[in-house]
């Protein structure tokens, strides 16, 4: 039987490994402002020590070589070529999220930021999704506290440095798990929020915190999840944005309000990839047939997410997308036209299908050993287009929910309206300084 890691360390001496399904649209739509780049930040109850992590990253890096790599460009498609640098390590800056220089030879497009009791996470969606970013987040931790003198006997779950790298740690889950079904339905365009952008860099982030014993105890009486109910949150504080709005915008404008939520596909199909493994489903409202109380969304949220994300329903999109690139003239054009082509689809179609986003990856569950060292988790979704505007992302660690707003507009109305929400609603909400 052959050894685990022969198949990576095959790819290895090859030199480069195939982008996923995902990552193949990211280079052509990156720019300084929609950089599609992500974080997730664990706050620990020390500061951070500088030579530990510096070490901490080199053993964990080792661990993930499918990360170490960066872009590379053939005659047909992109590739990520292997490389054997370290990602960098970098004090915070004033703008998370900043863009990678994706032509840059040699550097792997993803980066650990250290910003005292923080420990941050930066990657570009060609990589990987939160899924697979809090993995290697999770790992890093370990090795970190373990070389700072912590005793962890029991790591449960977590990948630890030297031991086997599964294939499925880096195959592309899509491929893997497709199969020709009929394409989902055809979606109006949405509604957008009115907002000014704001002057470059754009990105601004709001952080909020709330108790998780509180939303779960609201959510439970409502016989909802947290998504179900932030979403109709979501919904609620567009359609009051909506309605504000003047009249004369409003008979011009499309009436849906729609949000994109991701769906961690390794929790449908069995999967480790460390690699993008996520699909969207897009609950929507459709003012045209009226307003909507927050009894009458939720009710509407909860039943369009439980059939939408139901695996047989999720995988005619995961069975759309990848049929696009199986597509023989798809394959045969030159990777130029093929980016012209992508960017052009994306501004004209995918961008105008969603009014927000919310990305929740769930409570975070680490060893009793290692829950006591560390205070929080957050995760600061990518800057959105020029038509969403605002994305939102939630991650539970104990009794705090972080919740983080990425904005690139000059109005934090829809942030109030659904803060305002969740405290009218008897949840105690903390906003946090971006110190």
């Amino acid at each position: 039987m052959p050894d685990k890691a022969d198949n990576i360390n095959s790819l290895k001496e090859k030199g480069w490994l195939k982008l996923d399904n995902a990552a193949k649209l990211f280079p052509a739509i990156i720019s300084k402002d929609l950089t599609s780049v992500f974080r997730i930040t664990a706050s620990l109850k020390e500061p951070v020590k500088y030579t530990a992590i510096r070490d901490a990253v080199q053993i964990t890096s080792r661990r993930f070589p499918y990360f170490n790599v960066s872009l590379g460009s053939g005659f047909f498609w992109h590739f990520l070529e292997f490389t054997d640098q370290q990602p960098r390590i970098q004090s915070d800056e004033k703008i998370p999220c900043s863009v990678f220089e994706v032509k840059r030879k040699n550097e792997p497009l993803y980066r650990v930021i250290v910003k005292g009791k923080r420990i941050s996470a930066e990657f570009i969606h060609i990589l990987t999704d939160g899924g697979g970013a809090l993995e290697y987040l999770k790992s890093l931790l370990y090795t970190y506290l373990t070389l700072t003198g912590r005793n962890i006997s029991s790591p449960g779950e977590i990948i630890l440095p030297g031991t086997p790298i599964s294939n499925e740690e880096f195959e592309d889950g899509y491929l893997k798990h497709f199969r020709k079904l009929p394409p989902p339905s055809k979606l109006v365009k949405a509604w957008h929020l009115p907002f000014k952008l704001n002057q470059r860099p754009r990105l601004k982030v709001l952080r909020a915190e709330v108790k998780t014993h509180e939303i779960i105890e609201l959510t439970r009486k409502l016989k909802v999840s947290v998504t179900e109910y932030f979403v109709a949150v979501y919904h609620f504080a567009l359609q009051k944005i909506f309605i504000s709005s003047s009249s004369k915008k409003r008979k011009k404008i499309n009436r849906v309000l729609r949000i994109e939520v991701p769906v961690n596909m390794r929790k449908k199909f069995p999967s480790r990839t460390m690699r993008n493994f996520s699909l969207f489903v897009l609950p929507e409202i459709d003012l045209r047939l009226g307003t909507y109380t927050f009894e009458e969304i939720l009710h509407s949220v909860h039943h369009q997410l439980q059939i939408s994300s139901d695996i047989k329903q999720i995988s005619r999109f995961m069975s759309s997308n990848v049929s696009y690139e199986k597509l023989v003239f798809i394959r045969i054009l030159p990777l130029f036209i093929k980016k012209i082509a992508m960017a052009a689809v994306y501004r004209g179609l995918a961008s105008k299908r969603f009014s927000g986003l919310v990305t929740n990856l769930g409570m975070v569950t680490l060893p009793d050993q290692m829950n006591e060292m560390i205070d929080s988790f957050e995760i600061i979704p990518p800057p959105q287009n020029s038509k969403v505007k605002v994305g939102s992302g939630l991650i539970s660690f104990k009794d705090k929910l972080r919740i983080c707003f990425s904005n690139i507009t000059q109005s934090n109305e829809l942030e109030r309206h659904i803060l305002k929400h969740l405290s009218d609603s008897g949840i105690h909400v903390k906003i946090l300084k971006n110190d």
